[in-house]
């Protein structure tokens, strides 16, 4: 709902809020060097908690300040903070792809995020895109993060649709990484998008991907709170509201 909640962030909230929504993440500071920064994440905090929704997970900026953005994140409310992707996916010569070598290597810094949580109280999530799903000489990124770090030390944000498009079976996926599933991007996949400038992410209900027997599996194995997220809507809050509408019977049946 970017483009909503740059016209009106108190009232897209408040929109949020009546249909059913209980939390709101949002980032902490620029994503990467070519994102502006975004609106004052302490501002966006009362806002949420005036619109009625929980200071949800939080996404680290690009920033190496860790422990900063820890301390912030728990001066929020947050109990979760994520890093949304390993750059050095975006830094080698083909965007998507890296060695083993180099991820090893940028996990020396992802331990460094860990420590920071830990020193604040706060739990770390690395969140999957459909490159973690690739092996790197025999293991994927997921699989040498879940081996180096401890439950509890790093665990995960889990991303539905990354995971589909990667040929993933996303049950399967929650249950094997258990409780270490913190929290959970929920979006569908049209698989009939095949052009560069058709959206293949869209809202649960709106794609392939269904929901109505996926979310009672996963329930069944995970407390992880979901977060809808869609990317580049055409309509933020008619995808929200699509995507409440299917999600809801799954949710109430808890």
């Amino acid at each position: 709902m970017a483009r909503e909640l740059a016209l009106d962030y108190a009232g897209t909230l408040r929109r949020a809020r009546e249909l059913g929504y209980t939390h709101f993440g949002f980032p902490l500071g620029a994503q990467s060097p070519r994102h502006d920064a975004p609106r004052d994440p302490v501002e966006v905090a009362e806002l949420c908690r005036h619109a009625g929704l929980a200071v949800g997970t939080v996404r680290l900026a690009y920033a190496p300040d860790y422990g900063r953005q820890m301390q912030l994140a728990r001066s929020l409310g947050a109990r979760i903070v994520a890093q949304s992707a390993a750059d050095v996916f975006f830094t080698g010569p083909t965007p998507g792809e890296t060695t083993r070598a180099a991820f090893e290597d940028w996990m020396l810094r992802l331990e460094t995020m860990a420590q920071a949580a830990r020193d604040e109280g706060v739990r770390l999530a690395y969140h999957n895109h459909d490159w973690d799903h690739v092996p790197l000489d025999g293991k994927t990124p997921l699989e040498l993060i879940a081996e180096d770090f401890a439950p509890g030390e790093v665990d995960f944000e889990i991303d539905i649709g990354w995971a589909a498009v990667a040929g993933v079976d996303p049950v399967a996926l929650v249950r094997d990484l258990g409780p270490r599933v913190l929290s959970l991007h929920l979006k569908d996949v049209d698989r009939s998008c095949l052009a560069n400038d058709c959206r293949r992410f869209v809202a649960p209900g709106e794609g392939d991907l269904s929901y109505s027997e996926l979310m009672p599996q996963i329930r069944e194995l995970s407390h992880a709170i979901g977060y809808v997220e869609v990317d580049d809507p055409v309509d933020g809050l008619q995808s929200a509201a699509r995507a409440a509408q299917t999600l809801r019977p799954s949710l109430a049946a808890r």
